[in-house]
């Protein structure tokens, strides 16, 4: 990519390589947008597992009625179990695609702060060339994800910062 002789004529190139990975798991904002999507769920995620104690209940007393009742009454409770089940899997089906819709929105976001992070790191410290996808290996003199990563911690927690979500 680069010429020995343009890399003489305009001195060494400082190059440097983050981990993005890390940056989207171990950020104030990831860790925070992270909470957030849990406390958004949260009441979903309470319902689905009220309805499954409510199954699990109904299928308990199924087992320890059936010799007292009679096959018709059996087949009902069965059905009712049966329904309870569909209606808890519909249910877990669209929590989770909610979910997935918001987890993606959210990293959206959090890829915009990461590269606008990385960028302002990258101004501010003089690099020339700053990768993130597809290394096998870099030494840590050249590993930015640190840095970075403080930077995005300061962003976090400055008052009204555009970067805290």
């Amino acid at each position: 990519m680069f010429s020995g002789h343009s890399l003489a004529q305009t001195g060494a190139v400082k190059v440097g390589v983050v981990n993005v990975a890390v940056l989207l798991e171990q950020s104030p904002q990831a860790k925070s947008a992270s909470a957030g999507l849990e406390q958004e769920f949260s009441v979903q995620q309470q319902e689905l597992i009220g309805l499954n104690n409510q199954m699990e209940q109904k299928q308990r007393e199924l087992n320890r009625d059936r010799l007292a009742m009679t096959e018709s009454q059996q087949n009902l409770r069965e059905r009712e179990v049966a329904i309870l089940g569909r209606e808890i899997q519909r249910k877990r089906n669209d929590v989770q695609e909610l979910l997935n819709i918001r987890r993606n929105e959210e990293l959206a976001k959090l890829q915009n702060v990461v590269n606008d992070a990385i960028r302002e790191v990258g101004q501010r410290e003089g690099f020339d060339l700053i990768l993130y996808e597809g290394i096998a290996f870099t030494s840590s003199r050249i590993d930015l994800t640190e840095q970075v990563l403080r930077y995005m911690t300061e962003l976090h927690e400055q008052p009204r910062s555009n970067f805290n979500r």
